[in-house]
This record gives structure tokens, C-alpha cells and sequence, in this order.
């Protein structure tokens, strides 16, 4: 990597850029991150269904949330760039487009929960206890979706203009809420009823409510570039947003395919037992916690190439390309040798029975050795390429790697095949494999660079 080793002496810039916004996205992530494993262990404390019934019931929100960060990737990859050109009113433009992308759709997600909860549910298990509880979860955390939704692209956009900072700590605010109030409400502490699940759901919607206030304030404060009236917002014609969907949509179609496709994941676990859910559970919400440092890096790499490729500078975003791949190959092994180092401290932790610790043990190795080539693949496809403003080829190569390998790889694997979940797991990372050898030709050809204010 020439770019990347032929000028990192004195460029003082690059890492002041890179500390700067990486930094707080990384802390915030690892926030939410750890919500989420505060969350699977609280409820983990109760009972394997409630586990298995947490991890069913976010599948719903995680489509949702897919989508969400699709919106808000497809608007932010041209909210970067026009920050780096200095147009400030496209960036309200944009916005306008994206908040309400993101509102009509968390309408309709949670219409849906309230509405056919039980048939949703039951897609993804026919345990009927787990169900249960997985419906008393999503009525009520389902009242959250479309403040969840405008709280994350509010944050989005902020980080594409540079503040990073506080998106973090309104983050770190609504973390704080929601784990003492589902400490309260799940277990039924300081005097309040013992709610279980349902207590994991309230806490969580009180935590939304709290945050979509705090981030509202802090966006359209005044000096903000995304303070503005209803008309510098709107004032726009349908060519511009012609031009904003015809790029967006790739991105906002790539994430919600993506997290189909994890959802027929979850499906294929589920053909195996509830016990094959709670293990993913598990082992999901660990390697989202430990993948963290890679999220931030492929958050920061999209702000900074699309604001050197919006101010022009094409030979800049270049290197800072290669500096971003090197990098999160290495945050990579980091990863993987940390899952190595504390899976089984933190397996310990849940009241689980030892055929899931065991399996989830065995998952752990596999996310290890895979975790260097999902970090530089996250990089590429969400950071560099979104920059970049090449969603088309990235939709193309989640296509072929989840809908023509991977997935059909876990059916095979749970149905035809008869396997139990870790061989499963093997199967599903030739998708991983496939996804870095394209990324990686493509990113030599250079193809992957748009100026999208032009």
C-alpha cells in the first residue's frame, strides 16, 4: 500500500481527522453496543426463552434499523461531500429527503408490530412460549421505531459535517437511562413491578423518548448547518430528488436486503432449535460489542474521502483509502484475537445451558478468524465506497454473496443437510470470502470514485 505507507510521517491532518471522528463514533458505538449486551444479559438472568424471545423480536427492529442506516447512509454519503464543497443548503435538501424517507417507514414497521405481532413472531420459531414473549416485547418497544429512526440520522448527519461529539454523548446519555430503567423494570427493583421482558421494552422506550429530545436540541441548535425553516428544508424541485433517490436507493435497498437477509439467517437457526437462536443471540451481541472499533473506522473513512472527494481533491481520498483498508484489517485481528480472549469470561455470565456455551465457544473461534476479513469488507462496502459515492457496486456484491451464498448455504446446511449451528456458521462465511476478493479488485481499478455535487 504505497499511499498508505509513503506519507504517514508528518501528515498531522489525516490522524487529527481520524481521532477526531472516529473516536467519539467509536465510544458511541460501544454505548449502544454495550446497551445491547446489557440488555441479553439482564434478560439472559431470567431465562433461556426470554433470550430466544429478545432475539426473535429484534428481528423486526433490525429490519427496520437496516433501513434506517440505509436512508441515512444513502443521504449522508452526499451530506459528506457537500460539506466538503460548502453548500450548506443542499445539506438541508438532503436532509429533508432522508427524515422523511425515515418517518413514513416507521410508520408503517410499527403499524406492523402492533398490528400482526403473533404472525411475525411465529416466522421465526413455533415455540409458542417464546412467541409469547416476544410479542409482549415488541408492542411495546415498537412505539420507539420512528424516534429511533429520526435520532440516528439526526446523528448521521452530524458526523458528516464533523461533530461527532455529540451524537456520543447524547448516546451516552440514553445508554445511562435505559440500562437503569430496565434494571428497575425487569427485575422489579426500588419498588416497581417485575416486568421481565415487557421491562426490557419500557426501559428502552423511555431511553428513546429522552434521546430524540436531547439530539433535536443539539442539531438545530442555532449556528448549526442543519438549522433551518420549513422552506430551506423543502426548497427543492424533483430533479434534485430524482438525483438524491437514484443514488441513495442502492444504499437504502442494500441494507434492507442486508438485514433480510439476517433475518432468514435467524430463520435457518431456527429450523435447528431454539437453543441455535439463543447461541447467535449470544454470539452476535459479543461481536457487535468487539466489532466496534471497525464500525467507527468504515463511519469515519465514508466522512473523510467524501469530503476530499466533494472539495475535489481526488488524489487525497485516495490515499486516505488505502490508509482506511490497512487499518481495519488490522482493527480486524485486534478483533479477533479480543473475542479469543474474553468469550469465555463473558459466556459466564449467562444462564445458559453448557450445549450452548459450548456452541457459542465454537462460533467465537470462527467470528476470530473471519473478523480481519468482515472488518476490511465493512470498510470497503460502508465506509470507503459509500464515500465514494459507488453504492451500485457495493448493492451488487451484498446481492450475489448473502442471496446466492450465503443464504442458501444456511438452509441447506440446517435443513437438507442436517447440521447443528457451528457447522452452519462455517458454511455462511464463504459469503465473507466471496464479498473481499471483489472488493478488493474493485478497489484497485479505482472505479469506486463519484463526485456527487456535480
Amino acid at each position: 500500500m504505497k499511499g498508505f505507507l509513503g506519507s504517514l510521517k508528518g501528515d498531522r491532518q489525516f490522524f487529527n481527522k481520524l481521532f477526531v471522528l472516529a473516536l467519539p463514533i467509536m465510544i458511541q458505538n460501544f454505548i449502544v453496543s454495550s446497551l445491547n449486551m446489557v440488555d441479553t444479559l439482564m434478560i439472559g438472568k431470567v431465562g433461556e426463552d426470554e433470550i430466544a424471545a429478545l432475539g426473535i423480536a429484534n428481528q423486526l427492529f433490525f429490519m427496520f434499523n437496516l433501513i434506517i442506516i440505509g436512508v441515512t447512509a444513502g443521504c449522508c454519503m452526499f451530506i459528506s461531500q457537500y460539506w466538503g464543497s460548502g453548500d450548506k443548503r443542499r445539506i438541508k435538501n438532503v436532509s429533508a429527503i432522508g427524515l422523511t424517507l425515515i418517518f413514513v417507514t416507521g410508520a408503517i414497521f410499527t403499524l406492523a408490530a402492533l398490528v400482526f405481532p403473533s404472525p411475525i413472531l411465529g416466522l421465526f420459531t413455533d415455540d409458542a412460549r417464546v412467541v409469547s414473549l416476544g410479542v409482549d416485547y415488541v408492542k411495546i418497544v415498537s412505539l420507539s421505531y420512528i424516534m429511533t429512526g429520526i435520532s440516528f440520522f439526526l446523528a448521521g448527519a452530524l458526523r458528516s459535517i464533523g461533530s461527532a461529539r455529540l451524537p456520543m454523548v447524547v448516546s451516552a446519555i440514553a445508554v445511562l437511562i435505559n440500562a437503569g430503567l430496565n434494571y428497575i423494570f425487569i427485575f422489579g427493583n426500588f419498588g416497581a413491578p417485575k416486568m421481565g421482558v415487557k421491562g426490557a421494552a419500557l426501559g428502552t422506550l423511555i431511553a428513546r423518548i429522552c434521546e430524540i429530545i436531547l439530539i433535536m436540541i443539539l442539531a438545530f441548535k442555532k449556528g448549526s448547518a442543519l438549522k433551518g425553516g420549513f422552506k430551506e428544508y423543502f426548497g427543492f424541485d424533483g430533479a434534485f430528488a430524482k438525483k438524491i433517490m437514484a443514488s441513495a436507493f442502492p444504499v437504502i435497498l442494500n441494507e434492507a436486503l442486508w438485514g433480510l437477509g439476517m433475518t432468514f439467517y435467524t430463520a435457518a437457526y431456527g429450523q435447528i432449535g431454539k437453543e441455535a437462536i439463543a447461541v447467535m443471540q449470544i454470539c452476535n451481541t459479543v461481536l457487535n460489542l468487539m466489532m466496534v472499533a471497525c464500525f467507527s473506522i468504515a463511519n469515519a473513512a465514508m466522512v473523510m474521502v467524501g469530503h476530499e472527494i466533494g472539495g475535489g481533491d481526488i488524489p487525497k481520498a485516495k490515499v486516505y483509502a488505502e490508509r482506511y483498508a490497512v487499518i481495519s484489517f488490522i482493527l480486524g485481528l485486534l478483533m479477533g484475537a479480543s473475542i479469543l480472549i474474553f468469550s469465555n469470561h463473558i459466556l459466564s455470565l449467562f444462564n445458559v445451558s453448557e450445549n450452548v456455551k459450548n456452541a457459542a465457544v465454537t462460533i467465537f473461534i470462527i467470528f476470530a478468524i473471519v473478523s480481519p476479513v468482515r472488518a476490511m469488507n465493512n470498510s470497503c462496502i460502508t465506509g470507503i465506497f459509500r464515500g465514494g459515492g459507488d453504492a451500485k457496486f457495493a448493492l451488487a456484491v451484498e446481492l450475489v454473496s448473502m442471496w446466492i451464498i450465503g443464504v442458501p448455504l444456511a438452509f441447506l446446511g440446517a435443513t437438507i443437510w442436517d447440521m447443528n449451528i457451528e457447522q452452519v456458521v462455517i458454511l455462511t462465511t464463504a459469503e465473507e470470502v466471496f464479498k473481499v476478493i471483489m472488493c478488493l479488485i474493485r478497489f484497485r481499478k479505482g472505479k469506486w470514485i463519484h463526485d456527487l455535487t456535480k
